[in-house]
């Protein structure tokens, strides 16, 4: 098992962010909201927040690792 330097942890989190924005933005392009008693609608509407909160979390991942190598932006 390799043990990652901040640098390579920070370069892989933010190749899985661009990633996974991506993935979101593909998605509120073809979301057209939640249909009444849709279980697709709400398949979709469930998968799109997910995505949602990994980009957060990745986004909060990395903001603390910038901090921690003393990165500002």
């Amino acid at each position: 098992m390799k043990i990652l330097s901040d640098k390579e942890k920070l370069d892989a989190l933010l190749k899985k962010l661009s990633e996974y924005e991506a993935k979101v933005d593909f998605r509120m392009k073809h979301f057209r909201g939640v249909a009444h008693e849709s279980a697709s609608g709400e398949l979709a509407s469930s998968e799109l927040k997910v995505l949602q909160d990994i980009v957060a979390n990745l986004k909060t991942e990395i903001r603390a690792l910038e901090e921690k190598m003393g990165i500002k932006k």
